[in-house]
Parts: C-alpha cells; sequence; structure tokens
C-alpha cells in the first residue's frame, strides 16, 4: 500500500542525487500561498505562508516556515531541521544561507521550462534584499535542468499511478465505445458520456477542471484543439476524441478515432481506412524508434516521415510529448529541431512516460485520424502502457 510520502521520498532521493550530478550544493525554493509548484510536487505538502526550503546534495535538508505549517513538514520526514519564524522569514533565512554555505544556489528562475519558473519576481527581490544583491549574483543558477530532470524521469510510484489514470481511460473509451455511443449523437452529448465515465471510476479530467469536456471532433466540423459544439454525427462522419484523466495526481493522454458507418457498409471506405493505417504505421514506427538517448527530434522525425509517405501533409505538431503530473510536462519534447537548447534536442532518459501521436490532418473535411498511445521508455527498450487501437471504432448505422 502507498504512503502518503512515497513519492515525495522518491523525488528528494532523486534530487539529492541531481544536485550531485550536477555539482550544485543546494536548491532554494521559496513560495507562499502555493506560489511555487515544486514545492508540493517534492514533499507532498504546499505552504500557507511564506516558506522556504533549503535541499542540499549532503542530504541535510531544512525547512523555515511559519507555525501553523510546522506539523505537516514534521510528519513528512524529509527535513532534518524545521525552524520557525514567528513575524518574519528575512532574518532566519539570511542566517541558514550562511550556515549551508552554498557555493551555488539552485533558484526556480528558468526563461524556456515553466515547470522550473516558480519564484515569483516579488520573492526573488526578498532573496535579493536579504542576501545581498552581488553575493546572490554571484552564487545563483537556474533549477530548470534539475527541475526538468524531477518531472520527466519517473519513480517507481509515479509510474504505478499513470499506469492506474492510463488503465481507466482505456477502460472509459472501451465501455463508451461497446454501447454508450450512438449515430445522431452531437459532440457535446458524446462529451458528456466522457465525463459520466469519469465520475463511474472515482476519477477527474487531466486537463482544466475536473470535469471540463475532452477535445471532442466530428472531422466535418473542422479539427482543432477545441471544445466539443453541437454538430450532430451522421453516417460517414468521422469522431475524433482526446480525452486525459487525473488518476491520484497523474494524467494520461489518449486518443480514439471512430467511423459511423453508412447504410450497407459493413468496414469503413478505402480512403478513411488508409488514414487510419497511415496514423498507425506512423505511431508504431516512433514507438519502435524511441529509446534512451535518442534526441526528440529525431522521434518526431521517424513518425513525421510515415505521415507524409502515406501520401498526407506534414503534421502541425509534435509527434509526441511527456506526460506526469500534467497532461504536457517537463521533459523532452517529440517535436522538430529548432535550436541546441531547444527541448527536443534533450536526449530521452530511462523512465520517462510519452504520449504518441503522429497524426494525419486534413482540410475540407477529408479523412483525418488521430490515435494516441502512452509509452514508458525503459533502460533496454519500452513499454506500451496504454491498450493499442488496433483498428477503427466501428459505429453502427441507424437513421
Amino acid at each position: 500500500m502507498e504512503h502518503k510520502y512515497s513519492i515525495p521520498k522518491e523525488k528528494i532521493a532523486q534530487l539529492e542525487s541531481l544536485l550531485c550530478e550536477y555539482d550544485i550544493d543546494a536548491l532554494l525554493i521559496v513560495s507562499r500561498e502555493g506560489s511555487d509548484q515544486v514545492l508540493p510536487f517534492l514533499i507532498g505538502e504546499d505552504s500557507i505562508h511564506l516558506a522556504a526550503a533549503f535541499f542540499t546534495k549532503t542530504g541535510q535538508h531544512v525547512m523555515l516556515c511559519s507555525p501553523s505549517d510546522e506539523k505537516k513538514y514534521e510528519e513528512s520526514g524529509i527535513f532534518s531541521a524545521i525552524k520557525v519564524y514567528e513575524k518574519s522569514l528575512g532574518e532566519l533565512l539570511a542566517k541558514t544561507l550562511d550556515e549551508v554555505s552554498p557555493k551555488n544556489l539552485a533558484l526556480n528562475i528558468s526563461k524556456d521550462d515553466s515547470g522550473a519558473d516558480g519564484l515569483s519576481y516579488g520573492l526573488y527581490l526578498l532573496i535579493q534584499d536579504l542576501v545581498g544583491k552581488e553575493r546572490l549574483a554571484e552564487i545563483e543558477v537556474s533549477s530548470e535542468m534539475i527541475i526538468r530532470e524531477l518531472r520527466s524521469i519517473k519513480t517507481t510510484t509515479e509510474i504505478e499511478r499513470l499506469r492506474r489514470a492510463i488503465s481507466i481511460t482505456n477502460d472509459i473509451f472501451d465501455e463508451i465505445f461497446s454501447s454508450e455511443i450512438k449515430c445522431g449523437m452531437t459532440e457535446k452529448e458524446i462529451a458528456d458520456l466522457f465525463i459520466n465515465g469519469l465520475k463511474r471510476h472515482g476519477v477527474t479530467s487531466g486537463i482544466g477542471g475536473s470535469y471540463d469536456y475532452p477535445i471532442v471532433c466530428i472531422v466535418r466540423a473542422g479539427l482543432a484543439h477545441r471544445g466539443p459544439g453541437d454538430t450532430a454525427s451522421i453516417p460517414g462522419d468521422i469522431v475524433i476524441i482526446d480525452f486525459s484523466v487525473r488518476c491520484e495526481g497523474y494524467v494520461s493522454d489518449i486518443a480514439r478515432t471512430a467511423y459511423f458507418l453508412i447504410e450497407g457498409e459493413s468496414e469503413p471506405p478505402e480512403d478513411v481506412q488508409h488514414a487510419f493505417q497511415t496514423a498507425y504505421d506512423a505511431i508504431t514506427a516512433a514507438i519502435e524508434f524511441i529509446a534512451v538517448g535518442k534526441r526528440g527530434w529525431e522521434v518526431d522525425a521517424v513518425g513525421r516521415k510515415v505521415i507524409e509517405d502515406g501520401g498526407y501533409p506534414t503534421i502541425r505538431h509534435s509527434v509526441g510529448h511527456p506526460i506526469g503530473t500534467q497532461c504536457h510536462d517537463s521533459g523532452t519534447r517529440l517535436g522538430p529541431f529548432k535550436g541546441e537548447n531547444e527541448s527536443s534536442n534533450r536526449p530521452i532518459k530511462p523512465f520517462e512516460v510519452y504520449a504518441i501521436e503522429p497524426t494525419v490532418i486534413q482540410d475540407d473535411g477529408l479523412p483525418c485520424m488521430l490515435v494516441e498511445e502512452n509509452v514508458l521508455v525503459l533502460p533496454h527498450g519500452k513499454e506500451i502502457l496504454s491498450r493499442r487501437q488496433e483498428e477503427l471504432y466501428l459505429i453502427p448505422y441507424s437513421k
């Protein structure tokens, strides 16, 4: 049985290893009212009032907090010392920094990664006032590389939670396509089936609010990253559903495509089937290629080529992206090369989880296909966590 602090303890061990790997003495997180989401991600608890946490490569971690936050940080068992301030954090923070005496200090400031950019400007100025502008300039470094690794490389417990989220997502798709979806339903009515599925399984949406609609697009009405509308399905339609489930803080990202049979049809027309097979083959190629050490743009190029060789326009988005506590998490973007420092040029690491989605996109109502699978990269291989869509879902004809 998972303990409340299972993931925090795993992430703290990972953090200590990363601090040593990058030769950074300490990571300082300063947060108030949940302003920096790295703090609850790391330790499983947020800050109500102004708090500062020093995480050091020696494993001696120190939390500075108000009396009202003290107990929960004690319960975590993560900190070697918890120091409580009564009125002002300032003097205590400056004194603790002197005790830690780092030659370099990582702060959550990043130009490129929102997951590592949680230090507000006001709190940065506060640190600067306490430490001294010149001294801070000498020791501060961005935490970007550390936080990116922490978010992208999953621990054992994180992987198990992702497995559960992905399995529930597949179950909801199967339940809806086996008996619930009918020709004539509108995009919104189809989306309602998925919201009911979330409630039935005791989970929430992985994007937006707890019960926000998934993407439901009848291709005839236009394929875009949009919410469902009032367009009703008719025989011959293709419908694409991009659906994300949040379970115990971790999210899936799976897409499926269905075809509404015309009277007398038992299978889709050749152009529709070709579009599906091309998307399927592109996903297969990307999954077979993805591996530790591959660059994101290399995986993108493999999936993209299959789509183009199938006679379709190039993909308008990346072939894939990391998933974790967010639908688009930190890590390597499986997209075109845009520069040496861009996330698509980052090597893939073991125990990262990716959504793979090379897509057939055409305009003017021509067949489009979005099938998306979730894949765990292992040290010597990979594991497909989702149950693959092997063929188009076929919705029986009805008037």
